[in-house]
């Protein structure tokens, strides 16, 4: 998968189209998805142009990597399901199910969100 440059949240971050943010810094936007699969459902992105995270890792600076581990815990504090539980979700690829080329997380919560994925048999 290759960087689209207008993909959904390239556009998001360049002010093209709204979002009902959560928190930004230099390094990372935070805002509520508009199809939330959970009362809480929070996308956390890089401000920079990665794919996904063997991108990210391979190609973005360490302070970079550092805001935005730090971003999806302060989300998840601030959301108030750091304590009770929640799930950080970020889908690479086609089989990963990724849906936009641009590195996101995922931060659901807010109620038992049962298994992650269905057992293998």
């Amino acid at each position: 998968m290759t960087y689209d440059p207008n993909n959904i949240f390239a556009r998001i971050l360049r002010g093209e189209i709204p979002c009902k943010k959560v928190m930004e810094n230099d390094h990372v936007l935070a805002f509520h998805d508009i199809n939330p699969g959970a009362p809480v459902h929070v996308l956390v992105i890089p401000k920079g142009a990665y794919v996904s995270m063997a991108d990210f890792t391979a190609n973005a600076s360490v302070t970079e990597q550092a805001a935005l581990m730090k971003a999806i815990g302060d989300v998840a504090r601030q959301m108030g399901v750091s304590d009770t539980g929640y799930r950080v979700i970020s889908n690479a690829g086609e089989d990963g199910n990724q849906e936009v080329p641009h590195l996101h997380f995922h931060v659901v919560g807010g109620r038992k969100l049962g298994r992650m994925l269905p057992r293998a048999d």
